[in-house]
């Protein structure tokens, strides 16, 4: 029930910052630098290639996207690899970007709860939306988009991950940033709900997010131009960015991407696409 209050709080504080923080890729979620010395917006290509490549896309296919963000990432799969994509997100800001800088023919942004979503899919991804679920609610996402997954079709989760097995809400992040928000440890993805998955691909690269991070701090430089932001939401926002960098670069959060396919799919192969 708190799920649209959470996430206004964070994704509707307004666009002009994330416009100056995250690039010309809107991406809110971990960067894949793949390789040396790239930028942010090279890196934040990269990853949605990677996704691309993972969710091994063909023309028409329809791609449900569960948290779409500013819907960079819906335009890119329709733009490069001609597919229709319908987008949900609760927060109205991004949606109102989403249609104002993001638009395609074949691109679709709702502003709605995923729970509500109806239909079939040939494919169904969410990126940095995992974290806002819950470990009591995982059974509902996985079953869910078990429902909205065609038989033979690919899900993947690109999500944060943690080393924390107990997690404790008196946290700064989910005080002051992230209200509700918890971060799977891997043995919450390995209860029953899982059982009719298989799992076909897990990538750990959390080294990126503490990049991405920096860099996101680095684009903020000395907050020239947003005026609106007082001293400490700037203090708060600067310890946050700086604070979750230093956690990925010890490794005690983690970045995961995680592919599964339907147990009793009629697929004839594994998804060796993701390898090659």
């Amino acid at each position: 029930k708190s799920s649209k209050r959470n996430i206004s709080h964070h994704y509707d504080i307004g666009n002009d910052l994330y416009e100056k923080m995250l690039g010309k890729h809107m991406q809110y979620t971990c960067a894949y630098f793949n390789k040396p010395n790239m930028t942010l917006d090279q890196a934040q290509y990269a990853k949605m290639q990677l996704i691309a490549k993972k969710l091994d896309l063909k023309p028409n296919m329809k791609v449900l996207d569960i948290g779409c963000g500013f819907g960079s990432m819906a335009q890119h799969l329709a733009k490069h690899h001609d597919v229709y994509v319908i987008g949900v997100t609760l927060s109205k800001e991004q949606k109102s970007y989403a249609d104002q800088h993001f638009s395609h023919p074949k691109v679709t942004i709702e502003l709605k709860d995923y729970r509500n979503v109806r239909g079939q899919f040939d494919r169904v991804y969410s990126v940095g939306m995992f974290e806002h679920v819950g470990r009591k609610r995982y059974k509902e996402y996985y079953d869910k988009c078990y429902e909205l997954l065609k038989p033979d079709g690919i899900m993947l989760i690109h999500t944060i991950g943690t080393k924390t097995r107990r997690w404790s809400h008196n946290t700064f992040i989910n005080k002051y940033i992230f209200p509700e928000a918890e971060l799977p440890h891997i043995e919450n993805l390995t209860h029953s709900f899982v059982d009719k998955w298989h799992l076909e691909d897990w990538q750990n690269m959390g080294l990126s997010y503490a990049k991405t991070l920096r860099a996101w701090h680095a684009n903020i430089g000395d907050w020239s131009g947003l005026d609106d932001y007082d001293e400490r939401f700037r203090r708060m926002w600067n310890f946050y960015l700086l604070g979750c960098a230093a956690t990925f670069q010890c490794r005690y959060t983690l970045l995961w991407q995680i592919v599964y396919t339907k147990r009793n799919s009629n697929r004839i192969d594994d998804c060796h696409h993701i390898q090659n």
